[in-house]
């Protein structure tokens, strides 16, 4: 808020501009369709109906049902565990995802008296991979979508199926991390089985209403063009009627919405507004043009990873703001067919360059372990982080590659695979042992060769 103060002083008495700019950059113009109030509603409204789903229970029950089909098996308990927590973080905030996951999982591990570390840890990092699955699963996708009018099913095509081939390819590189550390002792998986999920439920009334309420917002969303009604509208409507038939007191849900979040966004919105008025975002869109010049495919490469790293240091909500004109600048240069690649690269980029250190959201997941008496090291956070997030930039990196240059991309993309079995397979083992069984085969090989 202080800098958005500072921005209106330089604006108004610098720039010589009248109080009528605050109000464009705070809720748009026309001429951009109101994109910023658009934004704040979408946000307002789902902030509304998650709020009355959490009330309800509705997450911590799905989890807790879908983590009794794994019977206590470690392997399946993990992609149990990541495949909960993709899906929730799709649908709430990461921090709430964070809030309702984790202790979940601590109660698990405690039933089942097994180490939560290798599951706190890659729900981690996935909570980030669920937050690029919708158009409304992050606000830096609410905010880009909202900007480049890129409809819900469009922005899922495109960036949600290509961020569950990345959780694939993830969740592989997370068992074979960690096979070796999965183990569940004699007894759990029944304790397991007798626990009833029903008790974090408070009322299946309300349960069953917020259920409903998801799926018609996902049909609306997908079903509805965003030129005939806007997603945020959709979205405001859905939760005024479920606040309406829940019969929940409405002060007790507006209580309950961040308006410190709403608050920061505004300010976000004046200072991201101020850098594009002054040209400061101009300037990082032609520094950025001038590196990758006309060529989408670098384009796409340089926004992704610098997006990361600014996101791995910075919070990714104003990142994305400065962000948004420089991608539009970048895009101006390219055939209106590939004009929302850019803004594609720019979403992953974004949210996944959080995980790259433990300065983020993360830190909520630390602190959490740590009053629940499992206690996570920032180090062992950062060595997995810094790791899976440069992991899953290499992949999106290659997917651009291969769809720009099949041959060099495929090539690339088996050396990438072979190094990784390699250095897991080292990790895993250690290099001696690698070594030694290496030299029984190529005795082996040898011996055959000769007879």
């Amino acid at each position: 808020m202080l800098g958005a103060v500072i921005t209106y002083f330089v604006l108004i008495f610098i720039e010589g501009y009248d109080f009528s700019i605050i109000v464009d950059l705070l809720f748009g113009t026309p001429s951009d369709g109101f994109v910023n109030l658009h934004s704040i509603i979408l946000i307002l409204a789902m902030m509304m109906i998650v709020q009355i789903a959490h009330e309800a229970g509705t997450f911590q029950f799905i989890a807790g049902k879908l983590i009794k089909l794994s019977r206590g098996k470690p392997v399946l308990l993990l992609i149990i565990f990541c495949t909960v927590t993709v899906f929730i973080s799709a649908i709430l905030n990461n921090i709430l995802t964070v809030i309702i996951i984790i202790p979940l999982t601590i109660t698990v591990s405690r039933i089942l008296n097994i180490n939560p570390s290798p599951y706190i840890l890659t729900q981690a990092v996935l909570v980030n991979i669920g937050g690029t699955l919708f158009s409304i699963s992050s606000i830096p996708n609410i905010l880009i979508t909202t900007y480049a009018n890129i409809e819900f099913f469009e922005f899922f095509l495109n960036i949600g199926t290509l961020s569950l081939i990345v959780f694939l390819f993830t969740l592989a590189f997370f068992i074979l991390l960690y096979k070796s550390e999965l183990k569940v002792p004699t007894g759990g998986p029944k304790i397991l089985e007798e626990f009833n999920v029903w008790n974090v439920v408070q009322s299946r009334r309300l349960l069953y209403q917020s259920l409903i309420s998801f799926v018609i917002l996902m049909v609306l969303l997908i079903v509805i063009p965003s030129s005939l009604i806007s997603p945020d509208m959709i979205a405001l409507s859905i939760a005024l009627i479920l606040i309406i038939l829940t019969r929940l007191n409405p002060k007790d849900i507006i209580s309950k919405v961040d308006l410190e979040l709403i608050l920061y966004l505004l300010g976000i919105f004046i200072i991201a507004g101020g850098l594009e008025i002054t040209g400061v975002t101009d300037a990082i869109g032609i520094a950025l043009l001038n590196i990758g010049g006309v060529n989408l495919y670098l384009q796409l490469l340089i926004l992704l990873w610098f997006s990361a790293y600014l996101s791995s240091c910075i919070d990714n909500i104003p990142i994305t703001k400065v962000l948004i004109p420089v991608a539009d600048a970048m895009a101006g240069s390219v055939p209106l067919i590939n004009r929302n690649k850019i803004f594609y690269s720019l979403a992953i980029g974004a949210n996944w360059g959080d995980n790259l250190t433990p300065l983020g959201d993360n830190i909520l997941v630390v602190n959490i372990a740590e009053q629940n008496k499992r206690p996570i090291s920032y180090k062992s956070f950062f060595k997995l982080g810094f790791v899976t997030t440069n992991y899953q930039l290499i992949l999106i990196s290659l997917y651009y590659t291969v769809v720009f240059n099949l041959i060099v991309g495929l090539i690339i993309l088996g050396t990438v695979i072979f190094i990784m079995v390699i250095v897991i397979i080292l990790h895993k083992f250690g290099p001696n042992k690698v070594i030694s069984q290496i030299n029984k085969i190529t005795k082996k090989i040898r011996d055959i060769i000769i007879r």
